[in-house]
């Protein structure tokens, strides 16, 4: 279970990375533009917003992969390990249950968006290619959490393990 986390995260970090290269690369391309030459694209700043919502979505996913997500731990150092084995299984817990509404929720929005014909006023696409990444980002998020639930083995003591 663990090759499959490993080969899961490199690929989100992969996509995440791209997507920041691009979208850098997209806003210098925009800012040399305006500044220098008086020419402003009207696509730019809807490209790098909707890319900004991707990489949230699936950085998210990311984040649950590698037990990066921010906790308050002040309490658990004064717990037993057998009382924060438990608070995090309730975690858990909890977080797979919001994944499966953010799931079914934006599956909705999915299929509503597909079915209306939206598009985004810039680019031309449609809408549904923008709100994918909320069912996408949750099942992604999803498996993390389910492997994490039922991962008895140790934690890795640091990122770099997870990239082995």
């Amino acid at each position: 279970m663990l090759a499959m986390k490993v080969w899961l995260i490199r690929i989100e970090g992969w996509f995440l990375g791209i997507s920041i290269l691009a979208a850098t690369f997209v806003l210098f391309i925009n800012i040399v533009l305006r500044y220098f030459f008086s020419a402003n694209t009207t696509w730019a700043e809807e490209l790098i917003r909707y890319m900004m919502i991707w990489i949230t979505f699936i950085g998210c996913s990311v984040c649950f992969g590698r037990g990066l997500h921010v906790g308050i731990d002040f309490f658990l150092e004064y717990m037993s390990e057998k009382w924060k084995k438990i608070i995090g299984y309730f975690v858990n817990f909890v977080s797979i249950i919001l994944m499966l509404f953010l799931i079914y929720y934006g599956t909705e929005l999915v299929l509503f968006s597909m079915n209306s014909g939206q598009i985004t006023p810039s680019l031309r696409i449609k809408m549904y290619w923008v709100y994918l990444c909320i069912p996408l980002g949750a099942t992604l998020s999803l498996i993390h959490l389910v492997m994490n639930l039922f991962d008895n083995r140790r934690k890795p003591e640091s990122i770099e393990e997870l990239q082995v």
